[in-house]
């Protein structure tokens, strides 16, 4: 019921382009899906909590002021690699893609693919990126899809699922590390209780509420640092 997908490290993207985002509809199917996931928070590096950051492409500004937690999608973009850049933004009135690097990627999509770029911290809290190809399997009836991500400044996790009001345990994945994932099935419509505990240990550093809805792959990213009072769930949605 479980499977892990594990991911390769890539870059932060969101491709707002012109030329890329008006398809004919001739070719609307072999192009990728991206959802795009701000989770740097900027308390991390000593900058604004918010950190708005810009996103250039191959040079051309694509994306401007995103802020931690939000989220973007979907873009629609021809299969194929791409340069890309997240600049800081410093302000409103700063030229949009003029401020320093954060991170310079080359990434690429397939043909047709479903597939999410976050911006996280690594466990040792660096700033970098991640692609994850998005699970869109229906699942079965009276269930809905969940998918979890590690992109916290933790070290390996291990994820123990329970109902909301229920002690018992339904499910536990093992030694999760930083920039992996997960896909389970779950009772669609309730809420579950996931706890975030060091690998091998019983002792949560943190615990979360997911909920997973039929017809849907609700896909829940855990980001920020314990250390910096920043962790939080950041959830996306989409329609199988």
């Amino acid at each position: 019921m479980i499977r892990r997908s594990f991911v390769i490290l890539v870059a932060l993207v969101a491709i707002a382009l012109a030329s890329f985002l008006a398809p004919a509809p001739a070719q609307a199917e072999s192009r990728a899906k991206v959802y795009v996931v701000h989770g740097i928070p900027g308390r991390d590096l000593r900058l604004q909590p918010s950190l708005p950051v810009d996103i250039s492409v191959s040079g051309t500004c694509a994306l401007r002021r995103l802020k931690y937690t939000k989220t973007v999608g979907p873009l629609e973009l021809a299969a194929g690699s791409y340069d890309i850049r997240i600049h800081l933004s410093a302000s409103p009135t700063t030229p949009p893609c003029s401020g320093p690097v954060a991170v310079s990627k080359r990434v690429s999509f397939d043909r047709g693919e479903s597939a999410t770029i976050v911006a996280h911290l690594t466990a040792d809290s660096k700033p970098t990126a991640t692609k994850f190809v998005n699970d869109l399997r229906p699942a079965r009836a009276g269930n809905g899809r969940i998918m979890a991500r590690h992109t916290a400044a933790l070290p390996p996790v291990d994820l123990i699922v329970k109902p909301l009001r229920d002690p018992r345990t339904i499910a536990v994945i093992r030694n999760l590390a930083n920039g992996e994932q997960v896909s389970a099935e779950l009772p669609a419509n309730q809420r579950f209780r996931v706890k975030f505990a060091p690998a091998g240990t019983s002792t949560p550093v943190r615990v979360g509420s997911v909920k997973a809805r039929p017809g849907e792959t609700v896909i829940y990213h855990a980001v920020g640092s314990v250390r910096k009072n920043t962790f939080t769930l950041i959830e996306l949605r989409i329609r199988q």
